[in-house]
């Protein structure tokens, strides 16, 4: 009897077996179209714009300053930084996060009026009303 049982168990348990593996095959699936293609896409596109930036490009890096491409040497940028013209510093292409011009206009800043409501961009809301002190002397 334990002979019939032990064959009737393996039986099922190569069905429980192929299912458990289907699912694996499904989650990984789903896994590689919302994970890994999209950032594969993403890498991609940041290779092409490195390889696209030509000399007198302004670009930004991915420590946040900015510079002028001067020459390009294998895959290392030689960027200008400052307006001094004679700071050059050799940088590799993986480092450059955008081609981007630095914004180096002075804008006004603008006060609110009073009773107006301001949403900053942490999503919080703030009123600007008037006070009147009195000052004792």
């Amino acid at each position: 009897m334990n002979v019939i049982l032990g064959t009737a168990g393996a039986a099922g348990g190569g069905v429980g077996m192929f299912v458990t593996v289907a699912y694996m095959a499904v989650f990984f699936g789903i896994m590689w179209f919302l994970v890994i293609r999209p950032q594969k896409k993403r890498e991609k596109q940041v290779v092409e714009m490195q390889n696209a930036i030509k000399v007198g490009e302004h670009v930004l890096l991915q420590s946040g300053e900015y510079g002028k491409v001067v020459d390009i040497i294998n895959d290392v940028f030689i960027i200008e930084f400052g307006l001094n013209k004679s700071v050059r510093i050799p940088v590799k292409k993986a480092a450059v996060a955008a081609i981007q011009e630095p914004n180096l206009t002075i804008g006004k800043k603008v006060e609110p009026k009073v009773g107006t409501r301001v949403v900053e961009e942490d999503g919080v809301e703030y009123e600007y009303i008037e006070v009147e002190e009195e000052v004792e002397e």
